[in-house]
């Protein structure tokens, strides 16, 4: 299984999605399961997010080395899986690859399965305020997800009521 998650300028949002995502992969002992990340607009090379980064290293998990990348033809066709932030990154992909619509989906529809699926909005340069909450919720969501695809082999989430 391949995983894309997909955001504006692959420095925060999608950067911080993908490396939640591969902790969980580690951390549950998952293989032959791939995640990557990438953006819609042209930031090609550009350092993840360092408010980004400072949160991963607090929650303990390896940030890895980040450049940003746009997305490409080959990665809609390498993904199973493709999970945005925003409606507009699903409008960027389908109206440039209409066939990859069934693959994409937002990723905020896992943040409560009761409510509407929501966009996660890019909180780059503003509020710390923005920051937490953007963070809340790309951890919660991919929690929910990584349960939703491999429900009984997921162990106790380990973003939630941990000391940094």
């Amino acid at each position: 299984m391949k995983i894309l998650f997909v955001c504006t300028g692959n420095v925060s949002r999608s950067y911080l999605a993908e490396r939640l995502f591969k902790y969980e992969l580690t951390r549950n002992q998952l293989h032959g399961i791939h995640a990557a990340s990438a953006g819609i607009l042209d930031y090609s090379g550009m350092p993840a997010d360092p408010v980004m980064v400072n949160y991963l290293t607090e929650m303990h998990i390896p940030a890895g080395d980040h450049l940003s990348r746009t997305i490409s033809r080959e990665d809609v066709e390498w993904a199973d899986r493709i999970f945005v932030m925003e409606n507009r990154h699903s409008e960027f992909i389908m109206e440039r690859w209409p066939d990859a619509a069934l693959k994409v989906e937002r990723l905020g529809r896992y943040l409560s399965p009761e409510q509407p699926e929501d966009d996660i909005i890019d909180p780059y340069g503003k509020s710390p305020q923005h920051y937490r909450v953007v963070q809340s919720q790309i951890a919660q969501a991919v929690e929910s997800l990584f349960k939703n695809l491999f429900q009984d082999r997921s162990t106790q989430h380990p973003f939630k009521g941990r000391d940094a």
